[in-house]
């Protein structure tokens, strides 16, 4: 569309985008407009641009979309806490469903998804605020998402009447602290409003360490730190929704993980033999242990649930899993692969990592059975939404199958690597001829030689997941292989040193039996020191370039020729563990790997699975 001024873009808003906003493109940017609804014509005033996306606010409606409505919130648009108000709400369920449908399309599932749950209330159903305060004009508010400026409010329409009574209390009496919270119960009266305030012009009461919540006929106590649902109406009808989809008989022993403080355990206890409720948070859990009191029926375990459910086998005859909003640990996908229920409903507030999520189960021994949007969040672009699997045989004799590794390489680097976190395969090389491909960049002359790798080891096998790597040095867009002689290996030496330049290895995990291939790569950006024209020699002499790209091994301690590397560390050895198990993970395989084994770096990807 076209570009009326620096400041300000007209444009068509042809998707959904992040964070609740409506994208479109003007001169080749994308741009993504708070306010705006897929399908409307709008002019927006730029307010920021962040890398790929420019995030802009709506200034005037061309054309609506008929699902535009004026939004009832005086705040709406200074203050970003919510979303969609300017969208009727059956539109608003619509789009929340699309945003799950989308969410699991991109990870490969295609599986059918219901309408979104509506929430008993679109306003004043909120039971938790969280507030910033300006000291020096006492007041509190909100922080707009992408400006950062502060948004003075004296109510909000989302929130509970009892929380805005409480506002009310506290309105140019809290400058003495910097940020505050409010937990409310509906049904209860009860509230905490944390931390404890001094000032003796405040009426209510502060500083509560817990308050109490009835669900469902049963009361709960909930302290500052423990996660509660904010919809208290919706968080029935959703424990309603999971016992349904549980297709309880009452002879069950379920495990319910990620307990909290114990809420679907003990609304399901009635309803079941056994359930077995697992919580890592002390606080969450202090409270679980009051929740549950009266109940004979329920084990809580303070664990992690990755490190309790391998005890715990095919123990249950369902799980309930409901993580934060990364979704679940490989550890615990693992365990649910591979000693698997006969039911699991996995309840997400994050469609991106439940797709992620789902894609590993699916993997697995696990069928989808429903998908179920369910709107906790009016007025705002989230979502939650219950997944039902259920356990199939087939699929997990295939899964067995898939465990079983193959590396496709004669480097005793790979082999090293593998062998040091824990891994266990067998080896069996490719034959296949590494000649750089004229026309490919280094990029994808890596990623060709690591695909070819696997696939011709694969071919031979009727069953397993073969590994293959290939490293590319890219010295300004030339690749240097491995040298084909000791003076091509001083060569290349000299030409290296004290520069930088990338180092691409390209990992390929294919699936024998089916042929499926995933493949990604990894770049790391080395500087090799300054060294000496005699420790060149003394390096190539000693033979040890010479099956190296680049004529170099940045683990080679005696002549330690890297200064410095950007990335990966492992990447530039020959292997980028961190993007190994990922790639096996999206294949379905669930190696038992522990990266504490090998050295650490500064790769984030590498720490992350170091911290599992």
């Amino acid at each position: 569309m076209e570009e009326t001024s620096l400041e300000t873009v007209t444009l068509k808003l042809t998707a959904a985008g992040p964070f609740g906003g409506a994208t479109g493109t003007c001169q080749g940017r994308l741009i993504n407009v708070f306010g705006g609804i897929p399908g409307e014509t709008v002019s927006a005033r730029i307010l920021r641009e962040a890398g790929d996306l420019t995030d802009a606010i709506v200034k005037e409606v061309i054309e609506p979309s008929p699902h535009r409505r004026q939004a009832p919130c005086p705040y709406f648009g200074e203050c970003t806490g919510c979303q969609y108000q300017q969208i009727d709400y059956p539109h608003q369920l619509e789009l929340k469903r699309e945003s799950v449908i989308d969410a699991l399309t991109g990870h490969g599932i295609t599986a059918p998804v219901n309408p979104a749950v509506p929430s008993p209330d679109e306003f004043g159903y909120r039971n938790h605020a969280r507030l910033t305060v300006r000291r020096r004009a006492n007041r509190f508010g909100f922080i707009n998402r992408v400006t950062r400026r502060f948004v003075p409010i004296d109510h909000c329409l989302i929130m509970a009447e009892g929380v805005n009574s409480l506002l009310s209390a506290l309105d140019g009496r809290c400058g003495e602290t910097s940020q505050f919270s409010i937990r409310y119960g509906v049904n209860t009266d009860e509230f905490l409003i944390q931390p404890k305030l001094k000032n003796p012009d405040i009426t209510v009461t502060s500083g509560q360490l817990w308050y109490h919540e009835i669900l469902c006929g049963r009361r709960f106590r909930v302290s500052s730190p423990a996660f509660f649902q904010v919809n208290t109406p919706q968080a029935e009808n959703l424990a309603d929704l999971i016992g349904e989809r549980l297709a309880l008989t009452g002879a069950e022993t379920i495990i319910d993980a990620y307990a909290g403080v114990a809420t679907f355990a003990a609304l399901l206890a009635p309803r079941v033999k056994k359930v077995i409720a697992i919580e890592e948070s002390s606080a969450a859990v202090k409270d679980a242990r009051v929740n549950i009191k009266g109940l004979a029926n329920v084990e809580l375990l303070e664990a992690r649930t990755e490190s309790v459910l391998p005890h715990l086998g095919k123990l249950a005859d369902a799980v309930i899993i409901d993580p934060s909003r990364n979704g679940c640990h490989p550890g615990a996908l693992r365990i649910l692969n591979r000693h698997p229920a006969s039911r699991l409903v996995y309840v997400s507030c994050n469609p991106e990592a439940l797709g992620r999520d789902l894609a590993t189960l699916t993997r697995g021994p696990w069928i989808i059975e429903d998908i179920t949007p369910v709107d906790l969040f009016p007025q705002t672009y989230h979502v939650e939404t219950v997944v039902t699997l259920k356990y199939d045989p087939e699929r997990e004799l295939a899964f067995n199958r898939r465990q079983e590794l193959v590396l496709a390489s004669a480097s005793p680097r790979r082999a090293d690597l593998l062998t040091a976190i824990g891994l266990q395969f067998t080896i069996a090389v490719s034959g296949v001829d590494e000649t750089p491909v004229i026309g490919l960049s280094p990029d994808e002359q890596a990623l060709y030689h690591a695909r070819s790798k696997a696939s011709a080891v694969a071919k031979t096998m009727c069953s397993g997941t073969v590994i293959a790597a290939d490293t590319v040095v890219d010295l300004d867009g030339e690749i240097l292989g491995k040298p084909t002689s000791p003076a091509s290996a001083a060569t290349m030496l000299q030409r290296l040193h004290g520069r930088s330049h990338r180092v691409v290895t390209a990992v390929a995990v294919v699936d024998a039996a089916t042929g499926e291939t995933l493949a990604d790569m990894r770049v790391s950006r080395v500087t090799m020191r300054h060294y000496t024209d005699d420790e060149i020699n003394d390096y190539v002499n000693s033979g040890s370039p010479m099956d190296k790209a680049g004529a170099y091994g940045i683990q080679d301690k005696r002549f330690n020729p890297v200064e410095r590397v950007k990335g990966c560390y492992h990447n530039v050895v020959g292997l980028p563990v961190c993007l190994l198990l990922d790639t096996l993970l999206k294949l379905g395989v669930h190696p038992k790997a522990d990266l504490k084994r090998i050295p650490g770096d500064k790769c984030p990807d590498c720490r992350r699975w170091q911290s599992y």
